[in-house]
């Protein structure tokens, strides 16, 4: 089976496997080593990711909102500013199957790297748990047509285990065939 990934796709899981080896490096601490930055999280974040993207997915936005915090902030991919609130989102994807006359949108080749940051991020302002997801959108519209998309998000969980920052992004050419091809090989 012959698999193409993105650019950023393998930007992503080149900082997963970074994260990842911070995490399995030695256990031994010297006072300088005693601050590790970032840890990987447990796979129950993970669950509660791919829970949110296939419920957004299938416009269950009931059992979306369940999973999102009162102050969730939702990043666009064409916006600088976010959603800001639980109602504002919810409204917005409410909306988007009809603003962009999608008839449906199935995800599928899921990638998760749960990471629990110790110190703020830049880009965030907050430490605490981060879910950054890869994954393919099939979207279909009324008219017939179809588009694959690569996507990608980054989550961050609060205390409560809730959504509280939603990042979007996604591979505009992603129907633009990629130099970078890999095979997977069954041994």
């Amino acid at each position: 089976m012959k698999k193409v990934f993105s650019i950023a796709h393998i930007t992503l899981l080149c900082i997963g496997l970074w994260l990842w080896s911070l995490a399995c490096s030695s256990t031994e601490q010297s006072s300088s080593e005693s601050q590790i930055h970032y840890t990987i999280a447990t796979d129950n974040y993970a669950v509660l990711a791919e829970k949110a993207l296939t419920y957004q997915s299938d416009f269950d936005w009931d059992a979306c909102a369940d999973l999102l915090a009162d102050d969730v902030q939702y990043f666009l991919p064409e916006s600088s500013r976010p959603l800001v609130g639980k109602a504002a989102v919810l409204a917005y994807w409410c909306n988007e199957p009809q603003r962009a006359h999608l008839q449906s949108w199935q995800f599928s080749h899921f990638n998760h790297i749960p990471v629990h940051s110790h110190q703020a991020l830049p880009f965030s302002g907050v430490a605490g748990v981060y879910v950054i997801s890869m994954f393919r959108g099939e979207l279909r519209y009324v008219d017939g047509h179809t588009r694959t998309l690569n996507l990608n998000c980054c989550l961050h969980f609060n205390a409560q285990k809730r959504i509280d920052r939603w990042y979007s992004y996604y591979d505009q050419h992603s129907t633009t065939p990629t130099l970078i091809t890999f095979k997977t090989i069954t041994l």
